[in-house]
């Protein structure tokens, strides 16, 4: 058991060596309590475990859209592919920090009712080296409605940057773009008492 012991000591001990000097194994030399990052199809697989306990987010067997790990400065974000309609797909997605479990994120969002957390993201991009992530939710019918919104990554959760929201309804709708609603609160009308709430 000792010499086992020694054998592996002096085996890992050039490795973290090379390592700490940036040497030919620093790319691939463990380091504890990190986990892999990009591409990792370890914390899809986890992510996409925890969105099944959930329900509620079926990726069709034909869909295009895909899982994927985005890499940012303090972690990973897993996006985890649910569904896809012509011109449209979500992503649920989920906070990776070391070694802890995939915690499900939900981001503001805005429709006729008001305010409300979703746990899908509509069209989602992000920019792994700004943390800048952008949604676009249309209608069923027409992409003439709906939300775009831009939020920022802070370390733990993505906060509102700005959003735009147009209702359903009207047959003269155009955009995108839409009105923007948050941060300035103006939508169809300025007057106080119409203004967006904050989120």
């Amino acid at each position: 058991m000792r010499l086992t012991k020694m054998i592996a000591t002096a085996t890992l001990a050039p490795m973290l060596l090379l390592a700490a000097c940036g040497g030919p194994d620093a790319a691939t030399a463990p380091t504890a309590g990190t986990v892999p990052l990009a591409g990792d199809d370890a914390l899809i697989a986890t992510a996409t475990k925890v969105s099944d306990a959930i329900g509620g987010c079926v990726r069709p067997a034909d869909a295009q859209v895909e899982s994927k790990v985005v890499s940012l400065e303090n972690g990973s974000i897993v996006m985890v592919a649910c569904s896809q309609s012509a011109g449209s797909y979500t992503h649920r997605l989920f906070a990776v920090r070391g070694s802890e479990a995939p915690q499900l994120l939900t981001l503001p969002d805005y429709d006729s009712t008001g305010w409300f957390a979703s746990d899908k993201a509509s069209t989602a991009e992000l920019d792994a080296g700004t943390g800048v992530l952008t949604t676009a939710r249309g209608s069923a019918d027409k992409s003439s409605c709906g939300s775009e919104g831009s939020y920022q990554w802070d370390g733990i959760h993505f906060v509102l940057q700005e959003l735009r929201w147009q209702e359903c309804g009207d047959p003269n709708l155009k955009g995108p773009p839409f009105p923007v609603i948050w941060p300035t609160q103006q939508g169809a009308s300025t007057a106080p008492n119409t203004a967006t709430p904050a989120p």
